[in-house]
């Protein structure tokens, strides 16, 4: 059954005194994407587009397909509780933003995903300048 999905990315740029590898051990969550300035974006097409800064982007500790918004946001709640001192070192030196992607299935009489930043979220992030940016897909 198809339905409405949303992906939740958090991601750091910018970053050219740290190695990706050190992200890694840092928030001990291996990454689902990492870009390499200079370097092709994607790596099989070696005449593609550069990337023009270095990024680093995780999903959701033990995220799941169909886990939904609040799910994949709780998850990165609990990972800023285990690793405030790591978050608050990153998100004061490097570009930091949640990238949430959600996509619509056509002629699903399903309601639009939700999609809320509450209290916990304003706690861990609100005060590190974590950007939010949103993308809809129809």
């Amino acid at each position: 059954m198809k339905k409405h999905k949303v992906e939740l990315r958090f991601c750091v740029s910018g970053f050219e005194d740290i190695t990706h590898a050190e992200l890694t051990n840092l928030f001990g969550i291996t990454p689902v994407k990492e870009y390499f300035k200079g370097l092709p974006i994607n790596p099989k097409l070696s005449q593609g587009k550069l990337a023009t800064l270095n990024r680093w982007l995780i999903c959701s500790p033990n995220f799941k397909v169909d886990d939904d918004f609040e799910m994949q946001m709780n998850g990165f709640i609990e990972l800023a509780k285990n690793k405030t001192a790591v978050f608050n070192d990153i998100c004061k030196k490097y570009s930091c933003e949640f990238s949430c992607a959600i996509f619509l299935e056509a002629g699903i009489e399903m309601s639009t995903p939700w999609i809320h930043l509450g209290d916990d979220y304003n706690t861990y992030f609100g005060k590190l300048n974590v950007h939010f940016d949103m993308d809809l897909y129809v």
